[in-house]
């Protein structure tokens, strides 16, 4: 279970980044539908300039951002250097 960890982190912050997505573009579609100078209509534009100012974003040390494509990228590197090892040692 501990191979999987990295895996359900990625995953995780990957679903947490597509929930902030889905947040903003529910408060863009009820803002619509409010009247025009409402107080609910207000906050709904607060909360949707706090999400677009302080939007999350997962990094692994500020090297990277962490996102499903990561792992991904992770797949195809240990894979060309696994071929590279093999290829190495048939010599």
């Amino acid at each position: 279970m501990q191979n999987l960890e990295p895996v359900m982190i990625i995953f995780s912050c990957d679903l947490a980044i597509k929930e902030i997505h889905k947040l903003l573009t529910n408060c863009y579609r009820v803002e619509e539908m409010l009247p025009l100078n409402s107080k609910e209509k207000e906050e709904l534009r607060s909360l949707r300039s706090l999400i677009k100012d302080k939007r999350p974003s997962f990094t692994a040390a500020e090297f990277f951002q962490i996102k499903r494509s990561t792992l991904l990228s992770i797949f195809a590197t240990t894979t060309t250097y696994f071929i590279i090892i093999i290829q190495f040692n048939s010599l």
